[in-house]
């Protein structure tokens, strides 16, 4: 057996301190007017599901919106973790302009 650092698990993670993250995050998507719709998204859920629950309520299709978070478009079949998005961040959602 090797020498080294024993990692905390379980009950142990919390009493020694180290932050337990929630497996649920709130993300808000705000369109150009400032209306909001707030979600609870599971870290591991792929970020599309949000999405077209987002359209489905504003009654658009997805293929005619973009959504950007931190200046990047948003990825559908990535998660929020992999977009390192946090609880209460924003996601803007855009209508494309067809023309």
């Amino acid at each position: 057996m090797g020498v080294g650092r024993r990692v905390p698990v379980g009950a142990q993670r919390n009493m020694l301190g180290v932050p337990k993250r929630p497996t649920r995050i709130l993300l808000l998507v705000k369109d150009p007017w400032e209306n909001f719709i707030v979600f609870r998204i599971k870290r591991s859920t792929q970020l599309k599901k949000l999405l077209i629950a987002y359209c489905d309520k504003k009654s658009v299709e997805l293929d005619n919106m973009r959504f950007v978070h931190n200046g990047r478009l948003v990825r559908p079949n990535l998660t929020p973790d992999e977009h390192e998005m946090e609880s209460g961040d924003v996601i803007y959602a855009f209508p494309v302009l067809l023309g």
